[in-house]
């Protein structure tokens, strides 16, 4: 089985997280093999689904607790999809770092070519957010590839939080989806 590339999406709430994921699942190609690995309520599995992606859902902190079922959840989709490209999308409560340590372990590290680490943070709960949960959002910030911004000042602010990289949506998915298009010729070249 070709290593899949694999997107892994944190942020704070599920709502902009899914409308993140709803505008990915649109700019897919119809013949794209998708999967999805739900770890934040289950909503945008259920939109992915109807969209043709093969999606799992999981419950519980997917860095503490629910570990175990992380890894399931991984494994399944790598061996019964053959994604082109596996999203992983989590709860706004996980650590990069616990996260990373899974997706590094064997037999989820050898079917994953390489994870692109996106954040959905909107700026306006940097201000707003309890003391914990304030440095759990700026540990994704700050572990992120790119932090998703809607407009300038929200890029700006972001930066100021320790963003790397600060992208337009758009700009991620573009990223996206060049990750699912070199997936796609690899597969192509392995089985011809």
């Amino acid at each position: 089985m070709p290593a899949a590339p694999a997107c892994l999406i944190t942020g704070l709430t599920g709502t902009d997280k899914r409308s993140f994921l709803t505008a990915l699942a649109l700019a897919r190609s119809a013949d794209a093999a998708w999967a999805l690995l739900d770890n934040d309520g289950g909503g945008s599995a259920r939109d992915l689904a109807d969209r043709g992606i093969a999606t799992a859902v999981i419950n519980g902190c997917a860095c503490c607790s629910g570990q175990v079922l992380l890894q399931t959840g991984l494994v399944q989709l790598l061996r019964r999809n053959r994604p082109q490209l596996l999203i992983v999308a989590v709860d706004g409560a996980a650590e990069p770092a616990a996260l990373g340590r899974v997706l590094e372990q064997p037999g989820i590290a050898q079917g994953l070519r390489s994870v692109l680490q996106l954040c959905v943070a909107p700026p306006q709960w940097l201000d707003r957010l309890p003391p914990a949960a304030r440095a759990r959002l700026l540990g994704q910030i700050e572990a992120a590839d790119g932090v998703i911004a809607r407009d300038p000042a929200a890029a700006a602010k972001l930066r100021a939080a320790g963003a790397k990289q600060v992208l337009q949506a758009d700009d991620a998915i573009r990223r996206i989806l060049a990750l699912a298009s070199d997936s796609s010729a690899s597969v192509s070249r392995i089985a011809s």
